[in-house]
């Protein structure tokens, strides 16, 4: 008998991607929008930290396939109810063997997450940042924006605008949050 998944991706091509290879396997799919309460599901496949909490909730194992970037990410995850937790950057065989692990009861952390895992060295340690870069990050860590920074540093919002894309390359993120959430975790770890 085939499982029965339910594939709650928010991006349409990673859910045709993961249902097309599913059905290969012989497993039946079942789409969010097609889900229905009363439907029989196996194991939830999602990368929704919200139906990680409503599955399990309901006793039924749950797959959390996501971008993870901090071992507490992961921890979190588990915490909430995941039985498995696979990078979005790992195989479809991980997919499978994450599948089957929840299906069976067991946890399962693919090995890109054990690596983040088990690594000890401090994974939000400041690259090299000029003096001036290192300020910025304690100023965005504390909420300010750049015509504020600005301000406080006596330089144009646009140089504060160039400390910030260059920061943001050394620290290899492309999105402001991103650069804003590496700031305050940097905060939290000083001494």
């Amino acid at each position: 008998m085939s499982k029965s998944v339910y594939i709650g991706m928010r991006h349409g091509l990673i859910q045709q991607g993961v249902e097309d290879y599913l059905m290969s396997q012989d497993m039946r799919c079942v789409s969010r929008r097609l889900h229905r309460p009363d439907m029989l599901i196996d194991v939830c496949v999602t990368d929704d930290a919200n139906d990680v909490v409503k599955f399990s909730s309901s006793q039924i194992p749950t797959v959390l396939c996501a971008d993870f970037y901090e071992r507490s990410d992961v921890i979190s995850a588990l915490r909430q109810g995941a039985h498995a937790c696979i990078s979005v950057w790992g195989s479809f065989k991980h997919l499978l063997m994450a599948i089957e692990s929840a299906r069976i009861g067991q946890r399962y952390i693919c090995p890109t997450l054990t690596e983040l895992l088990c690594d000890s060295r401090n994974r939000t340690r400041l690259p090299d940042l000029t003096p001036r870069e290192s300020t910025v990050v304690s100023w965005i860590s504390a909420g300010y924006t750049s015509k504020q920074i600005g301000r406080k540093l006596g330089v144009s919002p646009h140089t504060v605008d160039t400390h910030r894309r260059n920061i943001m390359q050394k620290i290899g993120v492309h999105k402001v949050a991103e650069l804003t959430r590496f700031a305050v975790l940097q905060q939290e770890t000083q001494p």
